[in-house]
């Protein structure tokens, strides 16, 4: 048995891969046992002790034991279940790694150790990272480093581009990223990134069904819409659609519902037609994310780089270039991501110099939860101390006063952006952390507690704090909020280590 295997993986929305890179064969992206090069990002649980992954799940007959689009529920407090038995997207997550890794074995042999570069939406916030980490954890897997998708494709991209600044548009089944970088030959730099988690293909996917349903039930009102067979017809027809328009600019398509059936011309513009505030949504986006890296010196970029598939869209292309005036490039759509995070890993579990990448960018703005008690009036506030766009690592450091003499504990409570843009409002932040720093000394009101967030290079977060006038240090016990507990954790190895797991 080999002691280790090095992997690149993009856990996508929709689509997964796996890919190995050495320093004399280049990246070979692994074939799943079927023969394809990406896998469908789906769940499929047929009975309490047995899961499929990949295109049998996506076909599966049998919604409520099949989960989709479960990376949208990364670091939420989203339980479900199936016959009986509990998951969380932290567990279906770990179950398509798991999947993934064993494609791998089959094509390269058992191995002792399995390291990983996992790659994340750039937009991805601490709790979804650090649930992506519990999701490799679960599934037996060393993370090397959590990375996100637009380095990546960056990293694949970069060996053969001219240095200079660049836009990459991430677009992909399920989430949209849009990060300005600066190529150069020590590697990749970030500048400034932005996004929505919640934005993908599948949204047009949506839109063209809810246009053939409609369209269907206009022929035949009495059908039944929820009928599975019918959906499951939908849901391939719509994938198959999206694609086609991509090539041709009108296809007809044949839906069944039992014994009715009906045929419908569909044609790119009336994709065009559902997909336009789509697309709008994105470029307004594209808007913030350059004026964030104009604001750090990068006033244009000189290419514009497609990743993922729903770029594929010529709706999408032909926005960009009269928007940006740039003729944008698509590069390998399907696969730069775990091009480049296979690049990536082979460089850290190597120890090559540099890595491949030198600079990254805080993703969301990070504060402390502020209680002001001025006036006899108590208000409410976060106040940020690690800005988005702030470079990786990021470490910054404020001082606050206790309220009340001979205070002997704060709660420490901090927050991250949660809107698209930073606010001092709660209700525009999520909190993440909450501890206790206990044992204080017997202080009057109005001593200063230094308190320093720092952010790793992965995204993470760590706090320390001190009390400067005794140069007592204060501990801090905390828990990252909406992330599984160490209980529930292994609960969730225990039911992923019993499951025979299939494609």
């Amino acid at each position: 048995m080999a002691d280790e295997l090095v992997l690149g993986i993009d856990l996508g929305t929709t689509y997964s891969a796996v890919a190995l890179a050495s320093t004399s064969d280049g990246v070979e992206v692994i074939r799943n046992r079927l023969g394809e090069l990406t896998t469908p990002s789906v769940v499929h649980f047929p009975s309490a002790d047995t899961a499929v992954v990949g295109a049998a799940a996506r076909n599966s007959l049998d919604p409520e034991n099949t989960v989709a689009l479960i990376k949208r529920r990364m670091g939420t407090e989203f339980e479900l279940m199936f016959h009986g038995v509990r998951h969380t997207p932290e567990s279906v997550s770990a179950l398509i790694l798991r999947s993934l890794v064993d494609d791998a074995i089959a094509r390269f042999g058992p191995h002792r150790t399995v390291r990983a570069v996992i790659t994340v939406p750039a937009y991805f916030g601490i709790r979804e990272r650090e649930a992506t980490l519990q999701a490799a954890r679960l599934a037996g897997i060393d993370v090397l480093e959590v990375l996100s998708e637009p380095v990546a494709a960056a990293l694949h991209y970069s060996a053969q581009a001219e240095p200079g600044a660049a836009l990459v548009y991430d677009l992909g089944g399920g989430t949209f990223d849009t990060t300005v970088l600066r190529v150069a030959a020590d590697g990749v730099h970030v500048v400034a990134t932005d996004g929505d988690s919640r934005l993908g293909g599948a949204d047009w996917n949506e839109r063209i069904a809810e246009h053939l349903a409609a369209a269907f039930a206009r022929e035949f009102p009495a059908a039944d819409p929820d009928d599975e067979a019918f959906r499951q017809q939908l849901q391939d027809v719509t994938e198959q659609v999206k694609r086609q328009l991509s090539t041709v600019t009108g296809r007809k398509v044949t839906l069944r519902c039992d014994d009715d059936v009906a045929s419908f011309d569909v044609d790119r513009a009336t994709l065009e037609r559902l997909g336009a505030d789509l697309v709008e949504r994105t470029v307004r986006i594209v808007d913030r994310v350059l004026a964030a890296a104009a604001a750090k010196g990068v006033p244009r970029v000189d290419e514009v780089l497609l990743v993922g598939g729903a770029t594929r869209t010529p709706a999408i292309r032909a926005a960009l270039q009269e928007h940006l005036g740039l003729a944008p490039k698509i590069v390998d759509p399907d696969l730069a991501v775990v091009f480049g995070a296979a690049v990536r890993a082979n460089r850290l579990a190597s120890s090559l110099p540099g890595g491949g990448t030198t600079a990254a960018v805080v993703p969301r703005s990070f504060g402390v939860l502020i209680e002001d008690s001025h006036d006899e009036s108590l208000r409410s506030f976060v106040q940020h101390l690690v800005h988005r766009n702030d470079p990786l690592p990021a470490v910054a450091t404020a001082r606050f006063a206790t309220i009340v003499d001979r205070q002997r504990s704060v709660r420490i409570q901090v927050f991250e952006q949660s809107g698209d843009l930073p606010s001092a409002q709660v209700e525009h932040n999520r909190r993440v952390l909450d501890g206790e720093f206990a044992g204080l000394p017997p202080l009057p009101g109005g001593s200063v507690i230094e308190l320093t967030l720092r952010v790793s290079a992965d995204g993470l977060l760590a706090v320390t704090a001190r009390e400067p006038l005794s140069g007592a240090a204060l501990d801090l016990e905390a828990y990252v909020d909406g992330v599984v507990d160490g209980a529930t954790t292994e609960r969730l190895a225990q039911t992923i280590a019993g499951l025979a797991v299939r494609c």
